[in-house]
């Protein structure tokens, strides 16, 4: 039988300053945490905004070499930052809902258009193959873009110059829409392979990564209501799966 509900009130003065100490607290977090997200949306909407003009400029031809190596610092960390506050706010839980309904080969492919600059600076084959006849996913458009775009971007980072990238999507015999990211790039060592999706944990340079990447691309899978999975071989490359229900 349960407890009479007095058991569980605090038995003295002390326990219940104790208590109100830690309600104000969590409350206190919770609108930090409100703060927070409303702040990165404010600034999520220049950063889009210098990314896609970086990128126009980059695409101008007979730039002045200093013009160009300067436009791509800026491209660089706008990426960067925009890396940052997706990671903010999956902490704050405060990104658009995942309600929607998408079309992932569109998605892919607005993702691919977006990152043009980048893969022809980097020399690398991009192999696309996309099933026509997939069926829509439950999903946030936003949400997908952020999920592919740092798996791509990744991708890229880890072939550095030149390779190849091959963008697949098919559907299982079980109903639900596949999409594969597989680069010819570095690989990913054993021992950091179970640790990938933990946040803050990154193989790459301080001041380069946060940490947070994968981690959000896989919370951000798992509220569509899908999976993924990496495949990895050091010097062959790494293979990203991820699944998700049809409508």
């Amino acid at each position: 039988m349960d407890k009479p509900f007095a058991e569980h009130m605090p038995r003295d003065g002390h326990d219940q300053d104790e208590l109100l100490r830690r309600l104000a607290s969590n409350e206190k977090m919770a609108e930090l945490g409100r703060l927070s997200a409303g702040i990165i949306h404010e600034i999520n909407t220049p950063l889009s905004v210098i990314a896609a003009a970086s990128q126009m400029v980059l695409c101008e031809r007979d730039l002045p070499e200093s013009v160009t190596e300067m436009v791509e610092r800026i491209h660089q960390e706008v990426q960067r930052l925009s890396q940052l506050t997706r990671g903010i706010l999956s902490f704050s839980r405060e990104e658009d809902g995942a309600e929607g309904e998408s079309d992932v080969n569109l998605v892919l492919q607005e993702v691919l258009t977006f990152l043009k600059y980048e893969i022809q600076k980097r020399s690398t084959i991009v192999h696309e193959e996309l099933d026509p006849h997939l069926p829509l996913v439950k999903a946030n458009q936003n949400l997908l873009k952020q999920i592919f775009l740092n798996l791509i971007v990744n991708a890229l980072h880890a072939m550095d110059t030149g390779g190849s990238l091959l963008v697949d999507s098919s559907l299982t015999d079980n109903m639900l829409i596949r999409v594969r990211i597989r680069d010819t790039g570095t690989g990913i060592p054993p021992a950091s392979l179970d640790k990938i999706f933990t946040p803050f944990f990154t193989t790459k340079d301080p001041g380069v990564g946060t940490g947070l990447g994968l981690y959000v691309t896989k919370n951000n899978v798992e509220r569509l209501h899908g999976s993924i999975e990496v495949e990895s071989a050091e010097g062959e490359g790494t293979c990203f799966t991820l699944f998700f229900p049809t409508l």
